[in-house]
């Protein structure tokens, strides 16, 4: 699909982004988590393009980068991407959003595998 989707729309269009988010995510879970990072950070320049820097399409791709940096062991990298994610969704939709929700369990995540644990519980309880 995503070679078509390359053919038909070229290399910026947005249903290639989506090809390549849902791509990096069957590589990450088959443990291919470098490709997934390439892939995922495709996603990334291609929804700065299109929808500009401040966008949930920018968010999410964030995100998905930031899940192959935390399985990399790359939490400093992780952590970036993670509060960059998760202000853009803060200023978007307001702190009760679900998407801010998801982003704070990640982030409690890389702060539990870096021994932060009163840290990641305040996150969690967020």
């Amino acid at each position: 699909a995503l070679r078509i989707f390359r053919v038909v729309h070229g290399e910026s269009h947005w249903d290639v982004a989506i090809a390549l988010g849902d791509l990096g995510d069957i590589y990450r879970r088959q443990g291919k988590v470098e490709e997934a990072l390439a892939t995922h950070k495709q996603e990334l320049r291609i929804a700065r393009r299109v929808h500009g820097n401040e966008s949930k399409e920018v968010a999410d791709a964030l995100n998905s980068v930031a899940l192959c940096l935390k399985e990399q062991g790359l939490y400093d990298r992780a952590m970036e991407k993670y509060e960059e994610a998760h202000a853009m969704y803060r200023r978007l939709y307001g702190e009760d959003c679900e998407d801010v929700a998801t982003v704070l369990v990640n982030m409690a995540s890389v702060l539990a595998k870096q021994g932060k644990h009163a840290e990641a519980l305040a996150l969690q309880d967020k």
